[in-house]
């Protein structure tokens, strides 16, 4: 088996400050999903993220275009991100038997089965902060018995992943606005509120790299939620007598778009025609929310996770 060591660092050049690599080298992680981590990242117990990673930055674009007789070049009308693949080098092994690394490279596998549906890479940075995105295996552990990429307990192998989506996801982002006797908005924000409604307008930064997809809950009572990005001047309108109690999500994610109420009515049918399930654009974004038939009771959260092009 080769001898792995983490990598040397350079003298430091006098007057210059250079961060020491090893600790400034970020964690990765993969999370299978039925919730089993594998820490790619852990010398201790035998596992290293070696240098060469590939695809943890900016996707691949695709362009829709336009070409006019007699005008040189093109117009862009479109620009879609791709999905993306991650290559991780690394290598793991097993200090006491055969047996004990045949069981840890068969756990990997077992873990990295595609078929399970989609897991999650984990990039954390030295500073705590953390990205994810949603990934599956695509190749890497074929089996290479040669005399450089395995041995007897080692082996040393690319990971290669497929990411549907091109975005790294932040930590989620949730605020909730309430009415209140003293006809005051808590925990945050001074709304004025009516008897019948909660009206306001909020400010809201996203800080990722690309639009945000927010999930609503409504908590009631209620009999209309419109909800508007001024900024962009798209409305979200749902009309329905919600009880004290109940509680409506109106999902606007991406492949995941849905209006429910108390977690099994479809609320689809009463949405506008007018609404649309609206982005937070990146940085700040003005936002109108009423909620007619509203009392002290009445809830109103937004939940988002900021995209980022990069890890």
């Amino acid at each position: 088996m080769p001898i792995l060591v983490p990598a040397t660092v350079e003298p430091t050049p006098p007057g210059t400050p250079w961060p020491t690599r090893v600790n400034e080298m970020p964690t990765v992680s993969f999370t299978d999903p039925s919730g089993a981590t594998t820490l790619f990242s852990d010398w201790e117990n035998g596992w290293v993220l070696q240098p060469g990673a590939k695809g943890l930055d900016m996707p691949a674009y695709a362009f829709s275009q336009d070409e006019s007789p007699g005008i040189d070049g093109y117009a862009i009308r479109q620009v879609r991100a791709g999905g993306k693949e991650i290559a991780l080098p690394i290598a793991f092994w097993a200090d006491d038997s055969r047996a004990a690394y045949l069981a840890r490279r068969r756990a990997l596998i077992r873990s990295l089965n595609p078929k399970r549906g989609l897991g999650t890479l984990t990039v954390t940075q030295a500073d705590g902060t953390a990205r994810t995105i949603a990934a599956c295996y695509n190749n890497g552990l074929e089996g290479d018995e040669s005399l450089d990429a395995a041995g007897a307990r080692w082996c040393v192998t690319v990971l290669t992943f497929a990411c549907p989506s091109p975005f790294w996801l932040g930590a989620e982002v949730t605020t909730e606005w309430r009415a209140s006797v003293s006809a005051g908005f808590f925990p945050i924000l001074p709304l004025a509120v009516g008897n019948s409604q909660v009206l306001g307008t909020v400010t809201v930064d996203n800080d990722g790299d690309d639009t945000a997809f927010p999930v609503w809950t409504i908590t009631g009572p209620a009999t209309a939620i419109s909800l508007t990005n001024v900024t962009t001047g798209e409305v979200l309108v749902l009309t329905r007598t919600v009880n004290v109690g109940d509680t409506v999500v109106i999902d606007t994610r991406e492949r995941q778009q849905t209006a429910t109420l108390n977690g099994s009515t479809n609320l689809w049918s009463n949405l506008s025609d007018a609404s649309t399930m609206w982005a937070l654009q990146p940085g700040i974004n003005d936002l109108t929310l009423t909620v007619t038939g509203s009392t002290a009771s009445t809830r109103v959260r937004m939940t988002y996770q900021p995209r980022y092009l990069t890890a």
